[in-house]
């Protein structure tokens, strides 16, 4: 349900209550060759296998974990915290967070992360650029585990090859270059914008049109549920996959399955300066793949 992810992303939900199902990831045989390698486990204590310290570079992040549950999907996220705070103090800021992210959450850069969204196994292409990092769970559930990234980030890196790419400013959600495709997608998600920014994949009926999806979007602002002649309401939306956050100028690399159908693609990042969630004021997009 898109409420669940009401402006805060991949680190803390205001829907914790609802289950996250249906996400679908590619095949492990589409994983990209030739890079370095981070094999991570997400269990119930947080994420293992991170090793304390990382060459600056291009990883493939390889994560095994529990499947999704009643908080959502399981897998990773990758940040870097503002100076001043502790790792230990944006565990217990996140988990008393209830109207939306702490408040150093717009000071924080966001590398992305692997979503484990429907089976136990996944795997995402994402850079790590030099200074301290924190490796958790999606929504912070876990205490983070802080890791250094050392030397310098190498500059003759090649584009891991997509079929698409989707890019990322204010407030636009487009597909950049190539198209998505029914069946298994590599995409990249590129953050071309000024400020945190993520990517929500949710089938809605064939048939939608925009006009309904501003209804629902406008009955969040409201309070006041879409009229019942919309044809469409919250439940219609069913998640299909998610590219957690990242920060402008970051991008990574993802696997997606698609059905033929129609998508919602939204990002409900809180706004830098109204903190409105950015599909409120039109970052979202509504796409027929076929």
């Amino acid at each position: 349900m898109i409420a669940a992810s009401l402006g805060l992303g991949s680190i803390v939900n205001l829907g914790k209550a609802v289950a996250h199902p249906g996400h679908v990831h590619a095949s492990p045989n589409l994983q990209p060759t030739g890079l370095d390698e981070l094999t991570l486990t997400v269990e119930e204590a947080g994420v293992t296998g991170m090793p304390e310290s990382i060459e600056a570079g291009r990883y493939l992040v390889k994560v095994t974990g529990p499947a999704p549950g009643e908080m959502g999907p399981s897998g990773t996220m990758f940040f870097q915290l503002p100076e001043g705070v502790t790792v230990e103090q944006a565990y217990e800021d996140i988990q008393a967070a209830t109207e939306g992210p702490p408040m150093w959450f717009l000071d924080a850069h966001f590398g992305g992360g692997v979503t484990l969204d429907s089976g136990t196994e996944g795997w995402a292409v994402i850079d790590f650029t030099p200074g301290p990092w924190v490796v958790s769970t999606p929504f912070g559930s876990t205490l983070g585990v802080e890791f250094e990234v050392t030397g310098e980030f190498p500059t003759d890196l090649e584009d891991v090859e997509a079929n698409a790419t989707i890019e990322l400013m204010e407030m636009v959600i487009r597909v950049a270059d190539g198209e998505l495709v029914v069946g298994e997608n590599i995409v990249t998600v590129n953050n071309a914008g000024a400020q945190i920014h993520f990517v929500d994949f949710n089938r809605v009926p064939d048939g939608t049109t925009k006009e309904q999806v501003q209804a629902v979007i406008d009955s969040f602002m409201t309070g006041t549920p879409p009229a019942a002649d919309n044809g469409l309401s919250e439940t219609d939306f069913i998640p299909v996959a998610l590219a957690p956050d990242i920060s402008p100028g970051v991008k990574m690399t993802l696997p997606i399955t698609f059905e033929a159908g129609t998508y919602f693609l939204s990002c409900w990042v809180p706004d830098v300066e109204t903190f409105a969630p950015h599909a409120m004021m039109g970052m979202w997009d509504l796409i027929v793949i076929e």
